[in-house]
């Protein structure tokens, strides 16, 4: 059995961590449309229940087994929605799977796709850390359609390569109020840190002018979502993507050109004591200290374990010169759960008449 092109496609989606309907598993596999199957009965209590190695069961019948039981990751970081549960002994079973030679089944491409599918299943239920990559869909208020991002498996030195919690508030906030959070001269707005491109994304859609930046490792990343979202929202972008190394700035193609931007974002930027000071030097670098509207906005989690270097951050932003002018708090979550954010506006002093002390923040 060869596989057919839209079983490779429904693969993708399920590797992807996307929803794969029922019906169009059931029309793919030749299943009837009511999908009576056991196979796909939230019934099933134990794996027992699935075909069992020693029957040799077809691929067909893998096949059906491995795509019922994906996860998805559901919207905004909601968990898993609209799948059916596994029964107890189902990540065993995938593990005698995956360690099975297959030999019955005949066709190499067949053996590899139920290998591949085999391992991600029980990737699914390892944690985000050991999760495969996905494609995730986020509502941002406001917006008519959803934004889709792609998320790399994600890996301790690649943190930029998921979304955060940070970056779907801070998201929001602006769609809620952007007229409130953004001068209206059209300049265009820094991202530090865009990680897969959320924020940036909608300013982008909001009509703002957007210049987002991070590592060189991440930028494939966020040049593959920015491409995966002209389609669906329109076109309606107007933003660049450039590399900006905070330990390297003199190497950017801004630092080149000499820009300085009136609005600068982040979204959870610290998570490392050397952060506070790397942030503080790039700011220094592109902020437009001479003009009254010039801002930093900052959103982040009240992590209790970076206390210390959120302090150290406020510190430090006070140091080139900037005062908070404004703060909010609100809870959130992501795939590690809820935490309490913190966002805050910072300016030059020099154009502030109200300044509120860093020692009053979290």
């Amino acid at each position: 059995m060869t596989v057919s092109p839209e079983i490779s496609e429904l693969s993708s989606a399920s590797n992807s961590g996307v929803s794969t309907p029922l019906t169009a598993i059931s029309s793919v596999l030749s299943l009837p449309a009511q999908i009576p199957s056991r196979v796909f009965s939230p019934l099933i209590t134990h794996a027992l229940d699935l075909p069992s190695l020693r029957s040799r069961p077809s691929t067909q019948e893998l096949l059906t087994a491995l795509f019922t039981y994906a996860r998805s990751q559901g919207k905004n970081f909601g968990g898993a929605e609209e799948y059916i549960p596994a029964p107890a002994g189902f990540v065993d079973w995938a593990t005698r799977v995956v360690g099975s030679g297959l030999e019955w089944i005949e066709d190499e491409d067949d053996r590899e796709l139920i290998w591949d599918l085999a391992s991600a299943r029980i990737a699914e239920r390892c944690g985000r850390t050991a999760a495969p990559s996905m494609e995730r869909e986020f509502e941002v208020d406001g917006l008519d359609a959803s934004i889709i991002l792609y998320e790399p498996s994600l890996t301790a030195d690649s943190l930029g390569l998921k979304t955060w919690g940070s970056s779907l508030l801070l998201a929001n906030r602006f769609c809620k109020c952007h007229r409130g959070l953004i001068p209206p001269s059209g300049r265009r707005v820094l991202e530090l840190g865009s990680g897969t491109g959320l924020v940036g994304i909608v300013l982008g859609i909001l009509g703002y002018p957007v210049l987002l930046t991070d590592l060189s490792e991440i930028l494939p990343n966020l040049k593959r979502n920015m491409e995966k979202n002209k389609d669906r929202l329109n076109g309606y972008l107007d933003v660049n993507i450039e590399e900006l190394n905070w330990l390297d700035v003199e190497s950017s193609e801004a630092y080149r050109r000499h820009d300085k931007f009136e609005t600068i974002v982040l979204s959870d930027p610290i998570y490392s004591s050397e952060h506070p000071q790397m942030l503080a030097n790039v700011v220094t670098q592109f902020l437009e200290y001479d003009n009254p509207q010039a801002q930093v906005m900052l959103q982040l989690p009240l992590r209790t374990k970076f206390a210390d270097i959120r302090a150290d951050l406020w510190h430090k932003l006070r140091d080139i010169g900037l005062s908070p002018t404004r703060q909010d708090q609100e809870r959130g979550r992501d795939d590690f759960g809820e935490e309490t954010y913190f966002w805050s506006v910072w300016r030059p002093r020099e154009y502030i008449d109200i300044h509120i002390g860093i020692d009053s923040l979290p």
